[in-house]
């Protein structure tokens, strides 16, 4: 019978990501983003990787253990406005890491999927 998955066993996965010698205690950005692609929750439109990027910065480390990757979660959750039980649940349920394929785009991908707003009238 299969494990259920949990939020802190995707965390150690998603922290091994393509590096199978990482111990699993601290997460980089670069793994969580890949990790909230795979979830659907980093889309670049209410989502942004700048986003991320600025709240996990406030740690002022490259590598986030459990509880503060926990805690940039919640701030995410607060500064977006998202139901932080469902994202915790998406994230729990995307499956692990590599199982759904993932785009990571890059800088000139963005012109190419690039569509202006809507000009306001005033």
């Amino acid at each position: 019978m299969e494990e259920e998955a949990t939020l802190e066993g995707q965390f150690y996965e998603f922290s091994r990501l393509m590096d199978n010698k990482r111990d699993g205690k601290s997460i980089t950005l670069y793994r969580s983003d890949y990790w909230m692609r795979q979830a659907k929750l980093l889309d670049d439109r209410k989502l942004t990787m700048t986003d991320t990027g600025i709240l996990f910065n406030k740690f002022c480390k490259s590598e986030l253990n459990w509880t503060e990757w926990s805690e940039f979660l919640h701030d995410l959750c607060q500064l977006k406005g998202y139901d932080e039980e469902k994202i915790q649940e998406t994230l729990t349920n995307c499956g692990l890491p590599g199982q759904t394929p993932v785009s990571v785009p890059q800088y000139r991908d963005f012109f190419l999927t690039y569509k202006p707003k809507e000009k306001s009238l005033f």
